[in-house]
Parts: structure tokens; C-alpha cells; sequence
């Protein structure tokens, strides 16, 4: 297992723990918690790298008003456990060519390099 994948599965266990769905698989059952494949941001010198880990809060299509209570009841959780993890952006995720309403969080996670 990739360094990479132990940070999903890191963020994964903490979201989980405190009471989420959360999954690592994008075509999980909604409403869930995707964490996301990370974008490497910098190198952290030799030994690792910053990365954003896209947590995506996703709901089942329409997106009235229950969709959005669970997802801002959702997006308390993801913010009480990263509470860091900013700007949380509303937006639409397409799965099963529907439009799903969701939250993006950005978590920031530092990876060691393997090799080091």
C-alpha cells in the first residue's frame, strides 16, 4: 500500500471514528464521506510531501432540504475532527449522471517518503 493510500485510509479512520460513513470507494452508496485521491501540493524536503486530501461530502439527489440538513450536519463533523481544513465549498458531484449535492473540505496531510 502506497504512503498516499495510508494517508486516505488515516483521514478515513478519524472521520469514521467520530461517527461518519466514510468511505475510500467513489462509488460507495450515498449520502456518504468520499475521501478523495490526494493532490501533492509541495515537496516537504526530502523526506515527504504536503498534500490536500479532498474529503467530499456527498448527498442522494434532489437536493432539498433534508440533503442539505445532513450534509451541513455532516460538514460539523468532517470541521469538528480537521478543523482546519479550509475553505469547506459547496458544489454539485455528477455520479450515475445525476446531480448530487456535496461539500469539498480540504484536508492537509504531510506523507513521509518511503525511501528516506
Amino acid at each position: 500500500m502506497s504512503v498516499f493510500t495510508d494517508a486516505r485510509v488515516d483521514i478515513a479512520g478519524k472521520l469514521t471514528a467520530a461517527g461518519l460513513t466514510v468511505t475510500l470507494d467513489p462509488r460507495a452508496p450515498l449520502p456518504c464521506v468520499l475521501v478523495d485521491a490526494p493532490t501533492v501540493e509541495s515537496a516537504a524536503g526530502v523526506g515527504g510531501w504536503s498534500v490536500i486530501v479532498p474529503v467530499q461530502i456527498i448527498a442522494p439527489p434532489p437536493g432539498g432540504a433534508d440533503a442539505l440538513v445532513w450534509l451541513l450536519d455532516a460538514l460539523e463533523m468532517v470541521l469538528t475532527v480537521y478543523p482546519a481544513a479550509m475553505p469547506a465549498v459547496p458544489t454539485t458531484i455528477t455520479r450515475n449522471d445525476q446531480d448530487c449535492p456535496a461539500y469539498t473540505v480540504p484536508v492537509a496531510a504531510a506523507v513521509t517518503n518511503p525511501n528516506c
